[in-house]
């Protein structure tokens, strides 16, 4: 499993809203792993938008 500090930095970036998002809201279920994505975090989206990944271990 990979955390999310592993990931790099937060940047602020622009966020489209990936295919399988519901709505317009900031949160998706990852149809790979089942996991919660905020979309508002590019780190995380692009993370989950990789073919076969692992969920990602999300820092406390």
């Amino acid at each position: 499993m990979t955390k999310l500090s592993e990931l790099g930095p937060q940047h602020a970036v622009t966020v489209h809203i990936p295919p399988g998002a519901e709505n317009d809201t900031d949160f998706y279920r990852c149809e790979i792993c089942d996991q919660i994505v905020d979309c508002r975090d590019m780190r995380q989206v692009l993370w989950h938008e990789q073919p076969d990944h692992e969920p990602l271990e999300m820092d406390a």
